[in-house]
């Protein structure tokens, strides 16, 4: 298992948000692909979601679903999405998921311990950024160290 120190940044995001079942954290992609078929928007980036804890944490989440895209959108007849312009992390511990887990919950409890080891804060907020590699999905997951980047 590698655990990193790195930024993530992202420019021009189209952003779905959604409070969902932990288990189907599949959902919020298909919607955005479906949108860019149907919207002729053109995608240029991984999509990349997070995950926040809600009052009922085993089960449900809340979950922001990012696509970079080509430029600024407005989308009038789609009211679940909006567009921002900037993302970024200064400081997060990143892990890869595929290297080792087969569950990114799993690759989370780890990152924590290593976090709570090593007498780093993070966030209760992580992120999932799903790489295409050779029609394979990698997982790479963030967790912001606290006070360490925010959404602009």
């Amino acid at each position: 298992m590698k655990i990193e120190k790195r930024a993530i940044q992202f420019d021009h995001l189209l952003v779905h948000e959604t409070t969902q079942l932990r288990e189907q954290w599949q959902d919020g992609v298909y919607v955005l692909e479906d949108l860019i078929i149907t919207e002729g928007i053109y995608q240029n980036g991984p999509i990349f979601f997070s995950v926040s804890p809600t009052k009922n944490e085993e089960k449900y989440g809340d979950f922001t679903y990012y696509m970079p895209i080509n430029g600024a959108v407005s989308l009038e007849n789609e009211t679940d999405f909006h567009f921002v312009r900037d993302f970024f992390v200064e400081e997060a511990l990143v892990m890869r998921q595929a290297d080792q887990e087969i569950d990114f919950y799993a690759a989370k409890e780890k990152l924590e311990d290593y976090a709570a080891e090593s007498n780093i804060k993070l966030d209760d907020t992580f992120y999932m950024v799903l790489l295409e590699v050779y029609g394979d999905i990698i997982i790479d997951l963030y967790i912001p160290v606290q006070n360490r980047g925010d959404l602009t």
